[in-house]
């Protein structure tokens, strides 16, 4: 039996993954995706742009640890859907990790399930790296250093807000001599591509600042095995864009340095469709009107991701934004 190859999409969060899936699906008709978020509200999944292809969402965690048994279910079902005609009969499957997953994780599914391993397996590893924000992110975040450790090969993504490049690659060639770079994008025929055979569970030793880093670590908390939690939201009403902006600072100030990513489709007055955040830790805020809602729903879904020694953190800094929110949707309209 021919097995069907699986390309992993990994990168920290607000890297720039989705975007590059976008253009492989404006590519290739050929596909299917499986998106993985770390909350438990979808958002990236609304934001593919061609919906021809089957697209499956895995949220509510990392792939690498949480929802295996649902990945390995997931591949189950298109692999009968397909079978079936149920689906248009792809030749790929690209999964899209949460930013916080651990490639060599996401993998394990497929090593380890019998059933899964005869008709999948995992060509390669792609790792997207934010070319402003990468530097930082090897140096605060092991999940970022984890996803350079697995790649077959990187993308460089927002290089045109740094001046040069240079540093950032010496430091990927000495993390992962063995990966190819691309710059702003991949093209399709990537998807392709063997970039041979490696060890996909145990990694390997990386120097890092003088010492030693595996890719894999010991364990932490159920939603990351480095301290990174979140929380989501829906918020029913609409409000003005000044108050959003006034609410979005009020949350960033309650987080501080804990908060790493926030990204989310906002209702606000006078727009037909919402308002896409993503907002990465260091960063303005991105603001993106849409011209329609992506499904019935036309509630506020926020998701926030912090990095703290506390898990309910989060969840606490999201139900103090909701009360705000409530006291402003209740203030009198001018």
């Amino acid at each position: 039996m021919e097995r069907i190859p699986i390309v992993v999409l990994t990168g920290f969060l607000g890297s720039g993954k989705t975007t590059q899936l976008n253009r492989w699906l404006r590519e290739r008709g050929d596909l299917a995706v499986i998106i993985n978020e770390l909350g438990d509200i979808g958002i990236d999944q609304h934001l593919t742009t061609d919906q021809a292809v089957p697209v499956t969402l895995l949220a509510g965690g990392c792939v690498c640890c949480v929802v295996q048994g649902s990945l390995s279910t997931t591949l189950r079902n298109l692999f009968m859907a397909r079978k079936n005609g149920d689906v248009p009969a792809f030749s790929t499957v690209v999964l899209e990790t949460t930013g916080a997953a651990e490639p060599f994780g996401v993998t394990v599914p497929l090593t380890q399930d019998p059933w899964v391993r005869k008709r999948f397996y995992c060509r390669s590893v792609l790792t997207v790296v934010d070319a402003r924000a990468g530097p930082a992110a090897i140096q605060r975040h092991p999940e970022c250093l984890e996803q350079i450790q697995a790649a077959d090969a990187f993308l460089l993504s927002k290089t045109d807000q740094v001046e040069s490049l240079d540093a950032l690659r010496d430091q990927l060639a000495t993390l992962n001599p063995a990966a190819a770079c691309y710059q702003d994008s991949v093209p399709a025929a990537y998807l392709d591509r063997e970039p041979g055979p490696r060890c996909r569970v145990t990694g390997r030793f990386v120097p890092v600042s003088g010492q030693t880093a595996l890719s894999a670590q010991p364990g932490g908390s159920r939603a990351s095995r480095h301290q990174l939690f979140s929380a989501s939201l829906q918020w029913p009403h609409a409000l003005g864009w000044p108050l959003w902006q006034g609410a979005l600072a009020q949350l960033a100030q309650q987080c501080g340095e804990a908060l790493v990513r926030v990204k989310g489709l906002l209702r606000v007055d006078g727009l037909d469709g919402p308002l896409l955040v993503q907002w990465v830790e260091g960063s303005e805020p991105e603001m993106t009107p849409m011209n329609h809602w992506p499904d019935d729903n036309r509630t506020t879904r926020l998701v926030l991701i912090v990095r703290h020694d506390q898990p309910e953190f989060a969840a606490q800094q999201l139900a103090e934004l909701e009360s705000l929110l409530n006291k402003l949707a209740d203030m009198p309209q001018a």
